[in-house]
């Protein structure tokens, strides 16, 4: 039995068919000798640190790392099902397909399983781009022989053992040393989070630490042929100081007086053509960035809609890859591509005919290139015929038109215009104006605006691209204005999710030591991530409440400071980016068999003794605090201890399932106060706000001394307490207040009890406090027996005053 096992029940239905597996069995598809199983993601997962040091179910620092030598995979309880029919499946088949994802990842969920089946029997690979059924036959034809993966396979597995050895260690031995304890308490560390984290920490440290300089410019306008042009002052070098910049406004405005309303002449005019290679097709990298830059989307939101196109839609190819090139094969599919877009996006009709004008006159494109393929090709659009965009969500319409618009870029040529340089000396001051004037737009026609070349995710200036009057060497140019413009120094930006993601990727622009710069640029991939986690990081430290967003802008959160402050206290090589780029170094290294894997992990085990022996020596004597950064950074909150209105211990802001809230630090010791969350200060009790909700008398629970509120129950209006659950006082209502319960006062009074015929509390009246206990409030009442009105307290039974109602 030939035994295809996918990564996602939706890739079985996919596949099934084209192996002839039609009929549905439990937990998978048969059909004409073949079977077709599925995963769902990881049905299995590494064991705890408990599995090989149970005393570790109470955390010990003394007792890391833990360095397992032999690793223990555990089937995740919520899919024990599926597990174990697809063990039964790998244990009956002769043959097995890896068809899941085609990355290091589906190769793991794949082996995971197998080994976990004890399975040595034949293996392929199923290698798919693409879920449209020509790609799904194509790959059929063309199965690779499973070795062939297989240091995908222990490439992967390093990178989860990476993860779990740093991730697990590192966190339990902060938390022990340096944590408050508690879900709250935990100091989260990571082998790619933390370095991540510290990039943004640094960020804004940079940011608060940064003193504007003020210096001067001059706004220029000069006549050139009768057209007024703006042109930039280009001081001459005694102007400057070691920054470049011109900080003497006495000089700068002797400058602007020397020069304004006199005439100059046109120094030089320099024309030459010149032209923009169209950028390459799109890595998840460099989508993600260029999405974020252009749309605001979140990184994530980016992956989850490429990879909906991908499955769903099958509208585009194969999304988590980190290349931007294609194989020149695929010039000869070009042309179905181009239907299928025409129908998917027919708003692209005439740039569509342009393409296919260029790719019958013997089209060439620097993106099809054999040499530069990786493990996978960049982002295009499939030749699925059935696209329907009607169907796919906004983020998904978005994603698809980028893919689709970069794919065509690539055969519509390079845009080219004049580039136009005109030089004016005026009093000998030298003035500078710089003009564009499009020849042939090119690829520019289906993308005006774009991503700076550099890579930071920015969106590229086009502040030259207006044209420029025709003039001559040697012509008058008149100055019509020239005025003093104050300037200052701008401090760095924060990072975006998508100038973020540009830094992972390119972590030399973020190192400073220039010899471990020199080396990390030296490397063909020098960044901490893949193309197909780093999203999942951000987003992880979003959860976790280390970073928050403000419009695009990531900020760290006052935890985040205190915590790589923390860090690179006690332990500063957790968050070098260097290392970690070492790290995935290795791991690529690995993928490519030029090390082993046992290799890289004893060179981590080795790391994490000297390291977590370096937070054992430092244990005790700091606790985090928020470093003086957070009295720079925008609001985020209260930083100043608020204490519990209950016990007077200091509350905590938690994020909850329903958001965030304050509660007690004396949570483990029986208190159980809570605040509301506002705006991230501790918000007044909800009765506070009932009771500012609902102005007029307020009735205090005779129980607890909460407010009473009115309450609307299935069996009509009730006073309930508002310290509920703790207190389940409830009394019924008699007409908008509190009343009393026939148990209450059946039965229960004795003549004595009856409230007197005279004397100074003869008579009271509703609302008013209890002259007895001072705690109550006298509320209106009914005997029983005569059906008289009175008034009593609202604590009965423990106060028993009683009085008749004023007239």
């Amino acid at each position: 039995m030939k035994l295809f096992l996918c990564e996602k029940p939706s890739q079985a239905r996919e596949i099934a068919p084209h192996v002839g597996a039609v009929k549905r069995g439990d937990g998978c598809i048969t059909g004409n000798d073949a079977v077709v199983t599925w995963a769902i993601g990881h049905l299995v997962e590494l064991a705890k640190p408990e599995h090989y040091e149970p005393a570790l179910k109470s955390w010990d620092i003394n007792l890391l790392p833990v360095l397992p030598q032999a690793w223990e995979l555990i089937p995740k309880d919520k899919t024990k099902d599926q597990y174990r029919t697809v063990v039964k499946l790998l244990k009956q088949a002769d043959e097995v397909v890896i068809a899941t994802d085609a990355d290091r990842e589906g190769e793991v969920i794949a082996r995971e399983l197998m080994q976990m089946a004890n399975y040595s029997g034949k293996v392929s690979r199923l290698w798919l781009s693409a879920f449209d059924d020509a790609s799904i036959l194509k790959a059929l034809g063309k199965l690779l022989p499973g070795g062939r993966t297989l240091p995908m396979y222990f490439s992967g597995m390093g990178r989860s053992r990476a993860d779990w050895l740093a991730g697990m260690n590192l966190t339990m031995a902060l938390t022990k040393a340096f944590g408050a304890g508690g879900k709250e308490g935990t100091l989260h560390c990571g082998r790619v989070q933390t370095p991540v984290l510290a990039l943004i920490v640094r960020r804004e440290r940079a940011i608060a630490s940064f003193r504007p300089v003020t210096h001067y410019q001059l706004s220029s306008v000069f006549d050139l042929a009768g057209q007024a042009v703006s042109m930039s002052w280009i001081p001459a070098d005694s102007f400057l100081d070691k920054e470049g910049l011109a900080t003497d406004r006495a000089m700068v405005e002797a400058v602007a007086s020397k020069v304004s309303g006199k005439a100059g002449r046109i120094e030089s005019v320099e024309t030459k053509e010149e032209r923009e290679l169209a950028p390459l097709p799109y890595s998840l990298g460099s989508l993600q960035r260029e999405a974020s830059a252009r749309f605001g989307m979140k990184a994530q939101a980016v992956l989850d809609a490429a990879q909906a196109l991908y499955e769903k839609h099958k509208a585009t190819t194969y999304p988590r890859t980190d290349c931007e090139y294609l194989p020149s094969s695929m010039v000869a599919e070009a042309g179905s591509v181009f239907d299928a877009i025409r129908l998917g996006n027919p708003e692209l009709n005439e740039s569509i005919t342009l393409a296919r004008q260029a790719l019958s006159r013997g089209f060439s494109g620097r993106a099809f290139n054999d040499g530069k393929i990786t493990a996978h090709h960049a982002i295009i659009p499939t030749q699925h015929p059935g696209v329907d965009r009607s169907s796919m969500t906004k983020e998904e319409r978005t994603i698809y038109d980028m893919v689709c618009r970069r794919y065509l870029a690539q055969f519509l040529g390079s845009y080219q215009f004049l580039k136009t340089i005109i030089l004016v000396v005026c009093e000998g001051e030298r003035f500078k104006s710089t003009g564009k004037t499009p020849i042939v737009m090119g690829w520019r026609a289906l993308e005006p605006e774009r991503v700076a070349k550099s890579g930071t995710g920015e969106v590229e200036d086009e502040g030259e691209s207006t044209s420029l009057p025709a003039v001559a060497q040697g012509e008058t140019a008149l100055n019509l204005k020239c005025e003093l413009a104050t300037r200052k120094t701008s401090p760095p930006k924060r990072y975006t999710e998508g100038t973020l993601l540009a830094a992972m990727e390119s972590i030399d622009k973020e190192i400073e030591d220039p010899r471990w710069k020199a080396v990390m640029k030296s490397k063909e991939k020098a960044g901490i991530g893949t193309d197909a986690t780093r999203s999942a990081i951000i987003e992880g430290l979003f959860r976790r409440d280390y970073i928050t967003a403000r419009k695009k802008d990531l900020l760290p959160t006052e935890k985040a400071v205190a915590l790589i402050g923390l860090i690179e206290e006690v332990a500063p090589e957790i968050a070098d980016p260097v290392l970690t780029a070492q790290w995935e170094d290795q791991l690529s290294q690995i993928e490519k068999g030029d090390i082993e894997l046992m290799q890289f992990e004893n060179g981590l085990g080795q790391w994490l003794e000297q390291v977590i022996d370096g937070i054992r020596g430092h244990a005790g004597r700091r606790k985090p605090a928020a470093a003086a950064i957070v009295r720079n950074m925008p609001d985020q909150g209260s930083s100043e201890e608020v204490p519990c209105p209950a016990c007077g211990k200091p509350m905590r802001r938690i994020k909850g399932s329903k958001g965030h809230f304050w509660g007690c630090s004396a949570y483990r010791e029986g208190c159980k106060s809570t605040l509301p969350d506002h705006d991230g200060k501790p918000g007044l009790p909800k009765a506070v706000l009932d009771a500012k909700d609902n102005p007029g008398p307020h009735y205090p629970c005779p129980t607890c001394q909460k407010p009473l509120r009115r309450v609307n129950g299935p069996k009509g209006p009730f006073w309930g307490c508002t310290g509920y659950p703790d207190c389940k006082h409830t009394q019924p209502d008699d007409a908008g207040k509190p009343g009393v319960r026939t148990s209450d006062v059946h039965g229960t009074t004795s003549r004595k009890d009856h409230p007197p015929a005279s004397g100074p509390t003869a008579h009271s009246n509703v609302g008013e406090a209890c002259p007895a206990c001072n705690k109550g409030l006298l509320i209106g009442k009914t005997l029983q027996s005569s059906g008289k009105a009175f008034v009593g307290c609202n604590r009965f039974p423990e106060c028993r005053y009683f009085a008749w109602p004023a007239k």
